[in-house]
């Protein structure tokens, strides 16, 4: 009777084991989904500040009547940080995407 008590207690302890383990593997899983998307929503908070930057430059440079913005040194070094940053958090979300399927 001993034995079998014994026995039926490893198995519990193992059965514990087995599913802290695997809570802490989904865990970390999920802590890396959530550093993705909030790196993600970072670059995205970025990308808002540029297109701001560019509408108030359009701006300035339509009181000043200039009609050409392609030309302005400032609009295509912003438009250009913003086609990279796109690049960025799109990468980002499929990372975390990735990350999140395969965990399942």
């Amino acid at each position: 009777m001993l034995k079998g008590l014994k026995g039926n207690f490893a198995n519990g302890i193992n059965k514990i084991k087995w599913l802290s383990h695997l809570f802490a593997e989904r865990l970390q899983i999920e802590i890396a989904v959530i550093k993705l998307l909030y790196q993600s929503e970072g670059k995205s908070k970025a990308r808002d500040d540029l297109l701001r930057l560019i509408g108030e430059r359009i701006i300035e440079m339509k009181k000043q009547s200039a009609q050409d913005f392609s030309g302005d040194k400032m609009v295509t070094d912003a438009i250009n940080q913003i086609e990279q940053l796109d690049k960025d958090i799109n990468t980002l979300k499929d990372k975390a995407s990735e990350i999140s399927s395969v965990a399942e």
